[in-house]
């Protein structure tokens, strides 16, 4: 891995919108059986306009980011909180910052949507070694 500077930033990556048919596939895959996931009349009467995107497909997306740029054996953890609902149609910016540089680097992380809207933020952690 290359060495890393506090300030520095890890990633700063757009995502296409992850789509309803693959909000659905991953609500199959993780075996979440969530109705606000997949069914609109249900998201609808929860109060949200259409189904939701699941915030681990963002934590997914993070780790995917994370591991791409810092190699698969350097994530030792990753804490994700989510702030605001992602719809499939949105697109959303993920940013990796590193807030300390030593034996273990830790990130700060941001999911943003396209209007700035904050929706995730949380810590890495990642092996220098």
């Amino acid at each position: 891995m290359k060495t890393f500077a506090m300030g520095d930033t890890l990633f700063e990556q757009r995502l296409a919108p992850s789509g309803r048919h693959r909000v659905a596939l991953f609500s199959e895959a993780t075996q979440d059986p969530n109705s606000i996931h997949v069914d609109d009349a249900f998201a609808a009467k929860a109060g949200f306009g259409n189904v939701l995107q699941q915030g681990p497909m963002t934590t997914a997306q993070f780790a995917r980011l994370l591991t791409d740029v810092a190699g698969k054996s350097t994530v030792k953890t990753l804490d994700v909180t989510f702030t605001a609902p992602v719809y499939p149609e949105d697109e959303l910016i993920l940013k990796a910052e590193i807030i300390e540089a030593g034996p273990v680097i830790r990130c700060a992380l941001t999911a943003s949507k396209a209007d700035g809207t904050l929706t995730a933020k949380g810590i890495a952690e990642l092996s220098a070694a």
